[in-house]
């Protein structure tokens, strides 16, 4: 019996990312009749074998540091009383693993990563943002625990002294391709409704903007080893999220 099940650009997008070799018969079917998506997840299935080959690399010598870190939010976790897990040694050893990960894709796309200036073209930074907004207009949603370690091993990745106090509203946080820039794009849970911001470490915009584009609200300003951008649908939701992220990103000056 012929699957009636369809899969559109976004759905095959999503999927290719996060099993770049599925199996799915409507995965396999849309990259038969998609050359664009077919395209797509060529250039995923590339950078997983670039990952793979880049394992040859010394550990970084922060590493530690950062299963420290892990372990930390952990302990921060359990006394929020979200669970209490053991960090075992298998544990340790794991998380070391999923650190070490994240920081080989930074160096197999390290031409990416390369700071981009910024100076005063505020405008730009915000298009970029907006143009991955309507490109994917749903986010995951994911539990606060797993976006404070994603975002913390990301800022780890940047700079071995950021730290971002843990947020029980956040609640999704990864590296993304905004525009020409590249950045961490995460989201948080506000009596606002979701807010989503993103942080661009390298050159810094001239000044802090309040800006509208596309229906939104939008802030963009400097902090410290970067620029930060803020949307969200209400100037008081703006003005939450930015209270909010100047108590967590303790780097900043």
């Amino acid at each position: 019996m012929k699957n009636e099940f369809k899969m559109d650009c976004l759905e095959f997008k999503r999927l290719a990312l996060s099993e770049p070799k599925s199996d799915k018969e409507a995965f396999l079917e849309h990259q038969k009749q998609c050359p664009d998506c077919a395209k797509y997840v060529g250039k995923v299935r590339k950078m997983d074998t670039d990952v793979a080959a880049s394992l040859e690399v010394a550990m970084p010598k922060d590493l530690v540091a950062r299963i420290t870190l892990i372990s930390e939010l952990d302990e921060q976790s359990n006394a929020d009383g979200t669970r209490t897990i053991a960090l075992t040694r298998t544990r340790a050893i794991a998380a070391s693993v999923v650190v070490a990960l994240v920081a080989v894709s930074f160096w197999v796309i390290n031409p990416l990563l390369q700071p981009k200036s910024i100076g005063d073209d505020h405008a730009q930074l915000l298009s970029g943002v907006m143009e991955h907004f309507n490109e994917h207009p749903m986010s995951e949603v994911w539990g606060h625990q797993r976006a404070n370690q994603s975002v913390n091993a990301i800022l780890a990745n940047y700079d071995g002294n950021m730290r971002f106090k843990y947020m029980q509203n956040l609640r999704f946080g990864k590296i993304c391709p905004m525009g020409e820039y590249r950045g961490l794009h995460a989201t948080l849970d506000t009596p606002e409704g979701q807010i989503t911001f993103a942080y661009f470490k390298g050159d810094q915009v001239d000044a802090l903007y309040d800006l509208t584009i596309q229906g939104y609200m939008a802030r963009v300003k400097p902090i410290k080893g970067g620029s930060l951008v803020i949307v969200s649908k209400t100037s008081r939701g703006v003005e939450i999220a930015d209270e909010q992220l100047h108590q967590a990103m303790t780097w900043e000056i």
